[in-house]
């Protein structure tokens, strides 16, 4: 989306700068858990997900610094704003950082056996599904997915995210689950993604 996009979305739909805050934390946070996924396991598909949401947290730290912008009714308002514009561009640097991380895998970049062992100790495998129109997780609750023993750490539908979204959430067709487990559990939720016979 491009900055003249956002500020016609800021004027048509004012949006709290607390909500947007927390989306940013909780994008950052997504990020990593997939950026160190994608390094893992050289997923060049995973990597690329982590530049989305770089490009997301970008146009979330623009709409902040909007929201401020126009919140503010004097020059001690003013002020007092620019620390949530700077926790917003600090929040913003962690997915940066992430995103550089991540580049190496788009860019081909052999890992060194050391940071592979590294982060074999510490790391959990993180995926995304989009959700098939006929999919056999369609209409049906998350609790669905939850069975297969993943966490779903996140649900974006309409270009909005959710996260850690309830199990009565029911899942429609297009939107993208972030999940996060063992292969098995990674595997079967997978499967369950295939189109109904």
């Amino acid at each position: 989306m491009q900055k003249k996009d956002i500020m016609k979305d800021i004027m048509e739909q004012r949006r709290n700068v607390i909500d947007l805050v927390i989306e940013m934390k909780n994008l950052s946070g997504l990020a990593i858990d997939l950026g160190f996924s994608a390094l893992l396991l050289q997923d060049k598909k995973l990597a690329e997900k982590v530049r989305q949401l770089s490009q997301e947290m970008d146009t979330k730290q623009y709409e902040i610094q909007a929201e401020c912008m126009l919140a503010a009714a004097s020059p001690k308002e003013a002020l007092g704003l620019t620390s949530v514009i700077r926790v917003a561009s600090a929040v913003a640097d962690i997915s940066n950082a992430v995103n550089s991380l991540t580049d190496i895998i788009l860019k081909g970049i052999p890992i060194h056996p050391t940071i592979s062992e590294a982060l074999k100790t510490a790391a959990t495998d993180v995926d995304y599904v989009q959700v098939r129109k006929n999919s056999e997780m369609n209409r049906k609750p998350l609790e669905e997915v939850i069975k297969y023993g993943v966490d779903v750490l996140g649900l974006k539908r309409n270009d909005t995210w959710s996260y850690q979204p309830k199990s009565d959430e029911m899942i429609k067709a297009g939107d993208i689950l972030i999940i996060s487990g063992g292969k098995r559990g990674l595997d079967g939720v997978r499967k369950l993604n295939k189109a109904k016979k």
